[in-house]
Parts: structure tokens; sequence; C-alpha cells
């Protein structure tokens, strides 16, 4: 019950801002467009899931977007390159993409529970690192030769129905694995001891170790999975567009760090859930394309997008501070 009124702020905004858009923009409401949303929402959603347990333990990843241009690009110079099968080859660059994931993960893991920097300057050297390596691999060119169609499997759809009079309506492979990757997550975060460990521990790190935890290794493994999660997110956005470019990622990190966030996770950990992330995805990307629609200024969604991170942020201290009071 405690969680569910927990998300409530974030579904109530989202049923708001939906109806909103549905009465002032005929072609918001058209069913094809519910599932366009779906679709925009995937890379946001699958790497979302990976912050929402990294801030849980009350850190953060701000590497995320850049390890989701450079894994899927290294993995596609190797498959462009290679003589492989058509289904060998792909699946080798989809264990390329996440073991690059996984290693990123894995070194800001490192840094910040054996090196002991801060989760925030640990992450934001790595983003700086990461992203450098992408333009140095690439030479700021991308890449779209050579790529197996078996490895862009989750750009294609999974469904498509004519609608008759509008837009056919797609349904691609992307939504149904965000859908699966939220369960898994759901269901680890609420049902397993590491799950209830990583609230632990954002709740009280000291009172964690003191208790018997293995703290920097649950950290570490947060990290890992978070980095495997945004190369996956890169995957994607890489399927969607049929080619793998440095400039991938851009934002990526701002946008889950700000639906983990407007789905109701404490930035300083302990407190949030999957349900929350999961209503804070759709309500962006709902905002974002009944903006587009309607023709506003990409530079004023921004400034839309900040403002509702500053509230949600905003009505997290006030509770917190209230629950203190009592």
């Amino acid at each position: 019950m405690k969680n569910l009124w927990r998300n409530a702020g974030a579904y109530i905004a989202l049923i708001a801002v939906t109806l909103l858009f549905t009465a002032i923009q005929p072609e918001f409401r058209t069913v094809s467009n519910f599932f366009n949303i779906l679709d925009q929402s995937v890379r946001i959603g699958i790497v979302a899931v990976g912050m929402t347990a990294i801030i849980l333990t009350g850190g953060i990843d701000l590497s995320v977007g850049s390890v989701a241009a450079l894994a899927p690009f290294l993995a596609c110079v190797m498959m462009s390159g290679s003589h492989g099968g058509f289904l060998s080859g792909a699946l080798a660059g989809l264990v390329a993409t996440l073991g690059i994931g996984a290693i990123t993960g894995a070194i800001s893991g490192l840094s910040i529970t054996r090196a002991y920097l801060p989760p925030f300057i640990a992450t934001l050297g790595m983003m700086s690192v990461v992203r450098g390596l992408v333009y140095i691999f690439s030479k700021g060119a991308g890449i779209n030769e050579g790529i197996p169609s078996a490895y862009l499997v989750t750009g294609q759809n999974l469904l498509s129905i004519p609608s008759g009079t509008g837009p056919t309506i797609n349904l691609t492979w992307a939504v149904l694995l965000m859908v699966v990757v939220f369960i898994i997550g759901h269901l680890f975060l609420a049902k397993t001891k590491t799950g209830r460990a990583i609230y632990a521990i954002g709740g009280n790190e000291q009172a964690a170790r003191l208790s018997g935890l293995n703290v920097d290794r649950i950290k570490l493994g947060v990290y890992i999975a978070g980095g495997v999660l945004a190369a996956l997110g890169g995957l994607i956005e890489t399927a969607s567009v049929g080619s793998a470019t440095p400039q991938a990622g851009s934002d990526l990190e701002l946008d889950a760090i700000a639906a983990v966030v407007i789905g109701g996770t404490s930035l300083t950990g302990g407190r949030g859930n999957l349900a929350g992330t999961f209503a804070g995805v759709l309500l962006m990307r709902v905002i974002r394309n009944g903006l587009n629609l309607t023709n506003v200024d990409s530079n004023w969604q921004r400034v839309a997008i900040g403002g509702i991170i500053m509230v949600a942020v905003g009505f997290d201290e006030i509770q917190k501070r209230r629950a203190v009071a009592k």
C-alpha cells in the first residue's frame, strides 16, 4: 500500500497529461500513436531499469549514454569484418555488445568500491572516457554495412495491423523486450535477497555492512547490470535506425535519471520501485510526443522536462522532511 501511494503521483500525472494532449491534439489519441509512444519508450525504459537499481543503492551512473554508443558500435565493427554465418555473427555481436557493457559497468563499480571514488565523479569520468573512445574508434563516422539483420531484430515489427484509414499499427520486438526486462527487474528487486539488500544499502549502508551484507560486491553487481542494460539500450537504438553512430545515446543518462526520479525513487537511495519508474518513462515520452505533435520547440521541451524533474525531487524532499518530523 505504501508503494502504491508513492507511485500514485507519477500515474496521476501520466493520466492528466495524456488526457490533456488527447483533448487538444487529435493525432495524439490514435492507436498507432499509442504504440509509437511505447516504441519510443523502450531505449529509456530498459536503461532506467538498471538506473533504478543503482540509485536505490544511493549511487548514480552518468556513463550509460556513452556506453550505449560504444558497445553496439564496437560490436558492429566486429560483425562487419567477420566471415561468420548469419546467426552466429549476430550472436557474437550480441555477446560482444553486452560484454562491453558489463566491462564498463565493472570499471565504474570498481572505481567506486575499490578506489573509493564518489559515484558521481567515477561515472562522470567514465562518461567522458567512453564517449571519447567512441569518437576515436569511429573517427566521427557511423557504420551501417555488414551488420547482420538478426542483430537488428529488436527494431523489426512483432505485429503489424493495417488500420484502414490511418497509419499502420506497429508493435516492435523491442517493446516486448522492455516489458520482459521490467518484469524480471521487478521480481528481482521485490522477491530476492539481493534485491532486498539493495534497498538496505540505500537506506543505511553502514547498518547494511554491520548486518553482514557484502556491500561492495552487491554495488559492483548493480553497476555491471546497469552497464549491460545500457549496452542493450544502445543495441535497440542501433536496431531502430539500422546503423551504429558515435552520437548514439545522447542525453540518455539524463532521460533515464529523470524517469527514475519522476517515478518516485529517492536520489538518496533506499526508496522506490520499478512500477514507478515505468510510469516515469511513459510520462516523459507522452510529454515529448505530445509537444512534438503540437509543434513546440525542442528547447521548450527541455524546459518542461527539467521543470518536472525539479518538482519531482522537491516533492521527494518534502516527503522526507515530513517523515523525519514525525
